[in-house]
């Protein structure tokens, strides 16, 4: 029987413990996300700045080559 009674306690003692550890758990989690964003701000613009200049490459070679002169179709 004490046994059983040990084993009834231990889901509201971790439930305690859980509720203890969950608003550091959630800072840091707050924390983590933010510096993630922040890295993202920075290489998101870099990214379509690399896509735009590629774009364009591809566009002017397609312009000025063979394939201007005449038409696939």
């Amino acid at each position: 029987m004490e046994e059983q009674r040990k084993y009834d306690q231990m889901p509201s003692s971790l439930l305690d413990q859980l509720q203890r550890v969950s608003p550091l758990a959630d800072k840091v989690v707050d924390e983590i996300v933010s510096e993630e964003t922040e890295v993202l701000d920075k290489t998101i613009p870099q990214m379509f700045e690399v896509m735009q200049k590629i774009a364009n490459l591809i566009c002017g070679y397609i312009r000025r080559g063979r394939f201007s002169k005449r038409s696939l179709f």
